[in-house]
């Protein structure tokens, strides 16, 4: 029998309170694509590099109160060429940001951020 192997991570999915409106920042702010909305309203969205991002609507259950160790999925991290360049295009988006420039852990840089729903991302550049 042939082992088992995961390809790849199609996508993560983030529940919003305004999926519309939510998409619409990730469109406009983070340079993704609509690649496909459906009714119910769920939206896929495409980065450049081909990855998707799905956003969903919520469920009513209360947002749990985490950090980058609580157990589960932490955050997103999305890749850029210059990290630099990014972080001052946010700032001219008012981000909030909930981390100074650092060292990515593996090499790079990373720099850590909220969308307008309080979901933790993070920019990364890495080494060529």
């Amino acid at each position: 029998m042939e082992k088992f192997k995961v390809k790849g991570i199609d996508h993560p999915a983030v529940a919003a309170e305004n999926v519309e409106k939510l998409a619409n920042w990730y469109c406009e702010v983070l340079g993704y694509e609509l690649l496909f909305k459906d009714p119910r309203p769920i939206w896929l969205l495409k980065a450049e590099d081909g990855s998707i991002l799905e956003i969903l609507p919520v469920d009513g259950n209360p947002r749990p109160v985490r950090t980058n160790l609580t157990p589960g999925w932490s955050h997103v991290a999305l890749k850029v060429d210059d990290i630099e360049a990014a972080i001052a295009h946010l700032d001219a988006h008012q981000i909030k940001w909930s981390s100074v420039l650092s060292p990515a852990t593996g090499g790079g840089k990373v720099r850590t951020f909220f969308d307008p729903e309080n979901n933790v991302l993070q920019l990364v550049e890495r080494p060529q």
